[in-house]
């Protein structure tokens, strides 16, 4: 699941990737988190997919979990080649391989599905952002929330874990460029939609703030060639998640695999 709703310690919380093999031999899932996310936001629903005897991996983008200046200096096509080049070593082992995304971590494997028709059983996506919401007054009452909520407020605590990448105003410039390397692989993701074969179940939530529900409309126009599911939410942001809509997509995420066990 996604982090949301535990006010845990985030000043302890760090961001590498983690593995952990699971009793079903050859088939992983493998997590994918977005821009400035954090391998740590699926460590509810790596668990859950552990304790199914699946094995997991949860993935670190170039740029991530360190300083906003080498976050400044990434680009899309490095998160993408971290993603195809982690998913060729893994597939040297698994044969079966399902995707998580969260928000631009489905851009990434909608293209990665691409390039390894043959390994990936399937791609579970939550709120994919193809289309953006650039301005909102929802918008405008989480970040105002994510910035100056108590310590007990349990959507900073969640969008404060939920980041990998220091967002100090004064240096805030710094995401110019990277804001950038996220519309192209957007805009690259948008063109190649119709090749995608592999079936596909997204998440999308009414009260996202980031993620437009124009981008469903354009999954469910454009998946010409997949076999596309959606679920829909109504009470979760892009960053967080009460905890019954976190049981909702841990539901539909143990019976995506389940559904999904061959290619």
């Amino acid at each position: 699941m996604i982090i949301g709703g535990d006010k845990s310690d985030e000043n302890k919380l760090t961001h590498e990737p983690r593995f952990e093999q699971g009793s079903i031999d050859g088939e992983i899932v493998v997590f994918i988190h977005g821009y400035m996310g954090t391998p740590r936001q699926f460590d509810n629903l790596a668990g859950a997919v552990h304790l199914q005897g699946y094995s997991y991996k949860t993935l670190l983008l170039p740029g991530h979990g360190v300083t906003l200046k080498e976050f400044s200096e990434s680009t899309h096509t490095a998160w993408q080649e971290y993603v195809d080049s982690e998913i060729a070593r893994i597939s040297e082992r698994y044969s079966k391989i399902w995707l998580v995304g969260h928000s631009m971590g489905c851009l990434l494997s909608l293209n990665a599905a691409i390039k390894f028709p043959d390994k990936i059983c399937g791609i579970f996506a939550i709120a994919c952002p193809l289309k953006i919401i650039y301005f909102s007054l929802l918008a405008y009452k989480v970040q105002i929330k994510k910035r100056f909520g108590g310590k007990n407020s349990i959507i900073k605590s969640a969008y404060v874990k939920f980041s990998s990448v220091p967002q100090p105003i004064s240096l805030i410039w710094r995401i110019i460029k990277p804001n950038f390397e996220f519309l192209k692989i957007q805009h690259k993701t948008k063109k190649i939609l119709g090749q995608v074969k592999t079936p596909i179940t997204g998440i999308f939530s009414k009260k996202d703030e980031v993620v437009s529900m124009k981008s469903l409309k354009l999954l469910q126009s454009e998946l010409r060639n997949s076999d596309f599911k959606s679920v829909l939410l109504y009470e979760s942001l892009h960053a967080y998640y009460p905890k019954h809509e976190q049981a909702v997509i841990e539901q539909a995420l143990l019976g995506f695999i389940a559904g999904n066990e061959h290619p």
